[in-house]
This record gives C-alpha cells, structure tokens and sequence, in this order.
C-alpha cells in the first residue's frame, strides 16, 4: 500500500470513528451513511486512479510519437525531392541578351547551352474589313464565303455563313457570326464615313489569310504572315510568335523583328530551385531531431519528456544521424553532405554553408545532382530514399511499430478499469449496505440505554435490604 493510500486510509478510518462517536454520544442521532461510503469508496478506488495515471501517461506518449511520425514523413518527402529525376535538380532558368526581342522558357528537358537566334519577321493575323454598308442596306439573307490560307485556290478551310433574313443589322450579323464555330471573329466598325464589318481570324500566320467573298459588299483583306527566324543560324519558320520544338525543351516568345540583332539565348540549371529543396530537407530533418532532442531535456521540474525512457526513440536517433553521415560514391567529388556544404552541429541538427553550397551548385552542378540522383553507384538520396522508406512503413517501421505497442497496452488498460468499474459498483453497494445497518443499530442505541436506565432504576434498593 502507497503512503498516499495509507494516508487516505487512515484519514478515512478517523472520520468514520468520528462519526460513530458523535452518534453513541448522542451529538448526533446517526452517522452519514453518504458522506462515509463515498470516503471508503475513495480507498478502494485508489488501484484505478493508478490504471488512469498509466493510460494518461501512455496517451502522451502516442501523442508525441504520432508528432514525430509526421515530421518523419515530410522528411521522407523532402528526400525524395532531392533524389527525383523530374524534381528541382532537373528544373531549368533561361537569361536573353534583350528579351524585348525574343525570351524563352525551358521545361526539365532541355539541355544546358546557348543559342543564337535572329528574328527576321513576326508572325501576323490577317484581317478583311468591308466598304461601307449603308444604313438602308444590311447582309439579312445574304451569304458570306471565307477562305482561309495563303492559296486562294487551294484553301486549307472554306466556311459558308449564312446570315438569317431577321438579322436586319451589322451589329447583329456580326454577333450571329461570332455565335458560330467559324474561323473569324467579327466586329462593327462606324466612323464619320459610315458603318464596315471587320473580320479577323483565329488563326495567326499565312494559313489564317483571309479571302473573303459577298453579293453585298467587297472586302479588303491584309494577308497573315508566318514569323520568320534562324535558331544557330537554322532558317525556321513558325505560323505564331510562340515558337517551340526548334530548341528541344525551350518555348521561344517572339517580342520584336530585328534582322540584324543576334539574340543570344541560355539555358542552364535553375539552382535556386535545387538550393531550395535542399533547404526544405535540411528544414525537415531539423524538425525531427529537435523533436527528439527535446524528449531529453530536463525542465525546471527536474523532469525529461515522456518518451525518454523509450528505447525505440534513441535508436531511431542513430539511425537518423548514421543516415546524415553516410558516405556516397554516386557524386564525383561530393562525397557526403559535409562536403557540399550541410554541416552538422554539436547538437545534431544540420546547418548550411551558404558560401560552399552556392559554389557547389554553381561550378559543379552536375556533380551535386549525381550525388542527390545516382543509382549506379547508389548516391546519397537513393541510400537515404531506402531508409526512409522503412523508418516510414505504416506497419513495419519503428515509430508505428511502438505505437501499435502503446494503444495494445492502452486498450488493455481500459479493460481493465471497466472490469474496476465494475467491482466497485458492488463494494459501493456493499458498503452502503453494512452502513445502512449500522445506522439503524445506532439510531436505536438512546432508546435501548433509555429502557435499560429504565429497567435498572425498577429495581429493589439492595442496600437497604435487611434480608
């Protein structure tokens, strides 16, 4: 028995014995069968307040270890950033010597170099717009034949508009066209010489030409043009000012014609992007060790957190610090984290070497990436990728592992406070029972003294008897 118990025992016992003196004394006219059961009942109970405590402390502990374990999954993804083949280490920048001319765009794709590229001509739409419409004459009934392509006689796509007879206007001719799956796009044109009908077409360059043909109207059309450039001094041309396949990954943006103005265009690895993700995993790892960490730590209490004495929690503390230290032979001159620039600290946590990362990203990009990327030899990310992997499995790693382990222990705990629960509804009645009856046996003891007092004092006077 726990002193606490033993104190609360002996505190209880008191009380009772008070209790029953107060009534043979007659102070009272019983005891207070409530009060007392309710005392004991704290005896008795004082086994499951034990139980709760355990199972109290077991939900801390899982709270903490579920924690841990997302922090452990978002480093887990952190690592397979860096070891991604599509991922930042495969992003590309682009830089134009006058992007007012050309800029470009490249996707993971493309290949690191520089291109030369001459802009000779911009693509252009081509337009047709009517003579003037007087206002007593509209296209209502009439029909519209509009070709498109630079050969009239041979057009790519012919389309035959039919205005309805309701359409008595220009504005509603026009908005009729528009409703429709047709090549152009129409408008009104008014000014002091009167109303047109503007078509223009959806499609840029020489195939979107224009030749347009009406009974109530001539057309003048302005003939679409293909942009006309040299990529490395390759003659291309393109039906848009959005040029792409020429350079394989790179989308080129024409701005400007300028026949005589090499433009020099450059693609290389984005390392912004890559420095980033490694700052994301550093960030990540962190997180986990200071979680860690912090299961050690004394507070002012003089008390460590409540995983401190989980064994599982220093192994997977080693296992993650061996993962940190793991030589890879896949990253030419890298051959660890320490040698591109992530340090680790006294307290296990990781720093960054800005100066030495940036010049690792910079003059030795390839390099890097091999050692995040290798898979014969196997680089760093792909040794950590497998360890991650298992420190992460759902049912086999070790943080759910010892969480299943806890939630056991906890259910088991739970059955056995309602199996608790249960005793003590009996003793409660037990007790209520014996107390009851010693209540009534108490309440009766002033009339049972009143009949013996009564009893005694019938008695003959003996000592005034002669006999």
């Amino acid at each position: 028995m726990s002193s606490l118990t033993t104190g609360l025992y002996g505190s209880t016992l008191g009380s009772i014995l008070g209790n029953v003196n107060d009534a043979v004394s007659g102070k009272t006219s019983g005891i207070d069968v409530s009060t007392i059961v309710s005392e004991m009942m704290q005896v008795e109970r004082q086994p499951e307040t034990q139980l709760q405590n355990q199972q109290s402390t077991i939900t801390s502990q899982v709270s903490a270890l579920t924690s841990i374990s997302t922090q452990l999954t978002t480093l887990a993804d952190s690592v397979n950033s860096l070891r991604d083949i599509l991922g930042a280490f495969s992003q590309n920048t682009t830089g134009s010597s006058d992007s007012s001319i050309v800029s470009a765009d490249a996707d993971s794709t493309a290949s690191a170099g520089t291109h030369s590229v001459i802009v000779s001509q911009l693509a252009t739409i081509s337009s047709s717009y009517s003579g003037y419409i007087p206002s007593s004459t509209s296209l209502a009934g009439s029909q519209l034949v509009i070709e498109y392509g630079s050969d009239p006689n041979n057009p790519s796509r012919t389309d035959t508009i039919s205005i309805p007879s309701s359409d008595t206007t220009l504005q509603k001719a026009a908005s009729y066209i528009n409703s429709g799956d047709y090549g152009v796009t129409a408008n009104v044109v008014t000014d002091s010489g009167g109303s047109r009908l503007a078509l223009v077409s959806k499609a840029s360059g020489s195939a979107g030409s224009l030749t347009v043909t009406s009974p109530v109207a001539g057309f003048t059309t302005t003939a679409g043009k293909d942009a006309q450039l040299t990529v490395d001094s390759v003659p291309v041309d393109s039906s848009t000012n959005t040029v792409t396949g020429v350079i394989p990954g790179v989308t080129l943006s024409l701005g400007a014609a300028a026949p005589t103005t090499p433009v020099l265009i450059s693609v290389e690895p984005d390392t912004s992007q890559a420095s980033q993700a490694i700052e994301t995993f550093v960030t990540a790892y962190n997180a986990v060790v200071t979680s860690i960490n912090g299961q050690y730590t004394v507070d002012s209490s003089g008390n460590e957190g409540v995983l401190a004495g989980d064994s599982m929690l220093r192994t997977l503390q080693s296992q993650l610090l061996d993962m940190i230290s793991t030589s890879a032979s896949g990253g030419g001159q890298y051959v660890n984290l320490q040698s591109m620039g992530i340090e680790m600290q006294n307290d296990g946590t990781l720093q960054i070497n800005s100066t030495n990362l940036s010049k690792a990203l910079s003059g030795n990009f390839s390099d890097v990436k091999d050692f995040f990327q290798a898979t014969s030899p196997a680089g760093w990310g792909q040794l950590a990728g497998q360890q991650m992997q298992q420190l992460t499995d759902p049912t086999l790693g070790p943080v759910a592992a010892d969480i299943a382990g806890l939630n056991q222990t906890s259910q088991g705990l739970i059955d056995e406070i309602n199996d608790f629960e249960v005793q003590m509804t009996a003793v409660q009645s037990q007790l209520t029972t014996q107390y009851s009856n010693l209540n009534t046996l108490l309440e009766q003891y002033p009339m049972q003294m009143q009949q013996v007092a009564s009893q005694l004092s019938s008695l003959p006077d003996l000592s005034s008897s002669k006999g």
